[in-house]
């Protein structure tokens, strides 16, 4: 891993939110973003990608200001910084494999059947239980799930961000794919930010970004959040608790 900032975030605040302005260094490891309100973490998760211009301050990706960015940064920008959300979903009409390598194939990386061989090497290294030769219709949703995240990795980007990946899942389902992120994901990326509020995921984080009302705080473990006094904190973990029994301790 190099040390450079990957992400950094100086007065930032998204469009259309009244929230204080969040100054912010992020370099590596799994970073997960929770708090009340699905709005609120999707506005702040989309500011953090770049993926909607802010009301106010400046963004950073991989060391470079987005503010200005053309046509071709922009595009080159997303071949290392990457977004992944279930409201992206995968081509009806492309196999799970072809899925996955319209990303190198849309930026021109290699031949085609280039491309197919490395996809079926990412596929290989990240192994799950699927038929890759299926159209999406006819796998599970946490294949699909599997299918666009490997979609985004497939350009080998060195920034992943992932908006409520868990959600809709039911518990098994979520328990594989939360140590899928863990354990296959997050060791081929050097900083991986993922909006879930999932107690379980956040215990195995390096960091923790709690949204609330009153701004963004960031906690170094899930055990600092537990362990603050902030009201807003303590009544959103009071809120969480009656659903999962990860909150009882860190």
């Amino acid at each position: 891993m190099s040390g450079e900032v990957l992400l950094r975030a100086e007065g930032l605040v998204p469009a259309g939110l009244d929230a204080p302005a969040l100054d912010l260094t992020l370099d590596s490891g799994l970073v997960l973003l929770c708090g009340p309100g699905q709005s609120r973490l999707s506005a702040w998760l989309h500011a953090l990608a770049g993926l909607t211009p802010p009301a106010a301050g400046t963004l950073q990706l991989l060391g470079r200001p987005l503010a200005g960015a053309g046509a071709h940064r922009w595009q080159q920008l997303r071949r290392r910084a990457g977004f992944v959300s279930p409201q992206v979903p995968l081509l009806s009409i492309m196999s799970g494999l072809r899925n996955v390598m319209l990303p190198a194939l849309y930026h021109r990386l290699a031949p085609e059947h280039e491309v197919e061989r490395r996809a079926q090497t990412l596929l290989g290294e990240i192994a799950y239980d699927a038929d890759h030769g299926l159209l999406p219709a006819y796998m599970s949703e946490l294949q699909r799930r599997h299918l666009l995240i490997a979609r985004a990795l497939m350009l080998e980007p060195r920034l992943l961000l992932l908006e409520q990946p868990l959600a809709g899942l039911d518990a098994p389902a979520a328990d594989l794919l939360r140590d899928y992120l863990v354990g296959k994901v997050r060791p081929r990326l050097e900083l991986l930010l993922v909006a879930a509020n999932d107690a379980l995921l956040a215990r195995q984080a390096d960091a923790v970004l709690f949204v609330g009302r009153q701004g963004v705080r960031l906690f170094d473990s899930w055990a600092a959040l537990l362990a603050s006094p902030a009201d807003e904190v303590q009544r959103y973990l009071a809120m969480e608790r009656r659903t999962c029994a990860a909150l009882e301790s860190p």
